[in-house]
This record gives structure tokens, C-alpha cells and sequence, in this order.
């Protein structure tokens, strides 16, 4: 599982931990507010809607071409990049890099894990995810250095380059048949590697479920800590008096709690369920974001960055158990692409909302409030999940 752990290190890293690295000299060359770059996030919502046909490829193909397809993508807009000379140049790029995105990593190393790991799918599925936040620890003080050495166009080469060493990576390794199995043997004999039939409802029976409309309700709501908060952290701590040293080291702690918590909630999910161990999760991420909410150095923010990757980090592989244990594996990737439309709204608005919270208020705390109520209402809802079949 090391392909798809190394894929989102680069594809989340990227998109999540290095933007704010980007805002100032994107800012200072070509006059952009931190406003206009934000927006620039906002086209994640683009990954949201083509998740669905992405989804349908899985179930079809398999992961392996699906991974490969859109990790060409994604590593494409970052060659252009340095390119750039009008801000729609950025927009443009944005929408290439985000409507690959669910098929570098949610949708694929879902399916992998389910495959390769039925017993203990949650650890494994936590392990896997962690690469979400190693891009955290290992791509900011990278392309930092980068920037200080060179340029930012200079920069946005050397997160490319990472991205065509995972490519490779996976063009190697990946596979969906286990050693020594039939399907493997045949595949090995004609050259061809089809996908897997795994048990399951159907799309059709799916969207007749009480829970499919719940569990979109949700999908936003747990995504808010990603889109709305989480690009903003080191702006939250910088724009207080805090050192830009302090801030990223600040992000590093948040990252490594982040990579912690995937595993640790993903054994509780084994244990309670992924619904119940995602109430808990989204209880820690509450706490973690209102401790940021008056951003000051010493104990207090080395406390609320830990705890609220604590409770954020969790969220991809719990989801991912949830959708697995309600409606199986069969067609997971369409199903999981359509429940993730619903996304739209929080990667749409989210980065917006953070931009406009600062040049209106000179502050991040209305969105570090609205985040609080809003994972909270998820909570609630949860509770009305049921418990699956766990297939």
C-alpha cells in the first residue's frame, strides 16, 4: 500500500500544506489579494464532480489506471504553473489539478485496502491515509527551501518532478490480484489485469437508503476542517505576532497528529464502527479548532494544532469505512463519487470564506467559529446513521 501512501503525500501535500507558502509570492509579483489565491482552491469542488465518473472508472478498470490517469493530471498543472501571467492563468491550472484529485487518492485507496485488507481494513486504511499529512511534514520545509533559494516557479517544478516519481512508483507496483491467485495467473498469461467483482448494492439500491441521504448530508460538514480552516493555520498564527518559523513548525506538530490519528481512529472504527469512532473524531476536531480561535504562542498553540489534527485527520479513512460497512464494495467508487458532490459546497465556499474573513475582518475567527457549528451539527447527525452491514 506504499503506491497510494506516496500519491497523496505529493496530491494533498501539495494542495493542503504548501498553498500558504505560495500566497505572498504569487501576491508580491503579480499583485493578487490573498482573496483572488484562495479562490483558487475553491476548484476543488471541480474534483467533486467529476468524482462520480472517476468512481464509475474504478468500479470498471480498477485503481491502477485510474491513479495513473490522474496523477499525470495533477502533475501537469504544476509544470504550468510558472507559466502564469494573468490570475485566470491560476484558475484555469486549479480546474486541471482538482479534477483529478479523488483519483489520486480517496477512491483508489479505498478500493485497494478493501481488496488487499478485509480483516483490518480501518488500521490499513489509516496507514494508507497517512500519507495526507506526511505531505504535511515533508513538502513544506522542501518547497520552502526551494522558495528561498530560488523561485517560486522554481519551486512549483520541484513538487512536478515528485509527482512523476509517484507515477512511476505506481505504474510499477500497483495491482489488484494477489500473487499466486487465478485471477493473477490469467491476468499474468493475457497481459491484461481486469477489475475485481466484489459484493454489494448497487447504485440504484443504494440511493433508496435512508443513510446514502444522510451520509451526503455529512460529506461537507466533515470536510469543512480541510477547506475552510486547515489552508489558513499558518496565516492564523502569523497574523498574531507569531513567527513564520514557529507557524510551520506549528503545522508539522498539526500534520503528525494528523498521520497519528488515522490509525488510531481507524482501529476504534474496527472496534465501534467507523460511524460511532467518526462522532468521536469530529468531537477532538471541535475542541482543536475553537483552541485556535484566539491565536497565541507558548503551550496553548502546540495544544490546539495536536488535538485538532487529532481529530481531523480521521476523517478519510472513517468515511471511507462508513460507505464500505453501509453499501459494500461493489460499486463503491460510484457511489462514493456521488455521495462526494455534496462536497461542492465546503471546497467551493470554504477557501473564499477564509480569504474574505481576513480582508473584511482582519481575522480568521468567523470561519474558525462557523467550522465549530458546523462539525458539530455532523455530529448530531451521525447519530442517525445506521450501524451497516460491514460487507
Amino acid at each position: 500500500m506504499l503506491a497510494p501512501f506516496l500519491v497523496a503525500t505529493v496530491a494533498m501535500g501539495s494542495y493542503q500544506y504548501t498553498h500558504g507558502l505560495f500566497v505572498d509570492p504569487l501576491g508580491q509579483t503579480f499583485g493578487w489579494s490573498r482573496t483572488e489565491v484562495s479562490a483558487s482552491l475553491s476548484f476543488a469542488a471541480v474534483g467533486i464532480i467529476t468524482a462520480p465518473i472517476l468512481g464509475r472508472f474504478l468500479d470498471k478498470y480498477g485503481a491502477k489506471p485510474v491513479m495513473l490517469c490522474s496523477v499525470a493530471l495533477m502533475g501537469s498543472s504544476f509544470v504550468l504553473r510558472p507559466f502564469m501571467t494573468e490570475l485566470w492563468h491560476l484558475y484555469a491550472i486549479s480546474f486541471l489539478q482538482f479534477m483529478a484529485m479523488n483519483g489520486t487518492v480517496m477512491l483508489p485507496a479505498g478500493r485497494l485496502v478493501a481488496v488487499w485488507f478485509k480483516n483490518n481494513k480501518g488500521r490499513v486504511l489509516g496507514l494508507t491515509m497517512m500519507g495526507n499529512n506526511f505531505g504535511g511534514l515533508v513538502l513544506p520545509p522542501v518547497i520552502g527551501a526551494l522558495l528561498i533559494s530560488f523561485s517560486w516557479q522554481i519551486a512549483y517544478y520541484g513538487i512536478a518532478i515528485m509527482f512523476a516519481v509517484v507515477w512511476l512508483y505506481t505504474l510499477k507496483f500497483v495491482s489488484e490480484n494477489k500473487v499466486g491467485s487465478t485471477r493473477s495467473r490469467e491476468s499474468a498469461n493475457s497481459r491484461v489485469e481486469p477489475a475485481l467483482i466484489l459484493p454489494g448494492m448497487t447504485l440504484h439500491e443504494a440511493i433508496k437508503t435512508k443513510a446514502f441521504y444522510l451520509i451526503a448530508i455529512i460529506t461537507p460538514i466533515g470536510s469543512l476542517a480541510f477547506s475552510m480552516v486547515l489552508p489558513h493555520v499558518i496565516d492564523n498564527y502569523t497574523n498574531s505576532g507569531i513567527s513564520l518559523l514557529t507557524a510551520a513548525t506549528g503545522l508539522v506538530v498539526l500534520s503528525t497528529f494528523g498521520m497519528l490519528s488515522k490509525v488510531f481512529w481507524g482501529a476504534i472504527g474496527e472496534k465501534i464502527t467507523g460511524r460511532n469512532a467518526l462522532m468521536c473524531s469530529f468531537s477532538v476536531t471541535i475542541v482543536g479548532v475553537m483552541l485556535m480561535y484566539n491565536p497565541i504562542a507558548g503551550p496553548l498553540m502546540w495544544i490546539a494544532v495536536a488535538v485538532f489534527g487529532l481529530g481531523m485527520g480521521a476523517f478519510g479513512p472513517l468515511y471511507t469505512m462508513i460507505i464500505q460497512d453501509l453499501f459494500g464494495l461493489r460499486n463503491y467508487g460510484a457511489i462514493s463519487g456521488l455521495l462526494g458532490l455534496t462536497g461542492v459546497i465546503s471546497f467551493g465556499a470554504g477557501p473564499i470564506m477564509g480569504g474574505l474573513s481576513y480582508d473584511f475582518a482582519g481575522t480568521y475567527k468567523p470561519i474558525i467559529l462557523a467550522a465549530s457549528i458546523g462539525i458539530a451539527i455532523g455530529v448530531l447527525l451521525l447519530t442517525q446513521v445506521p450501524r451497516g452491514r460491514r460487507y
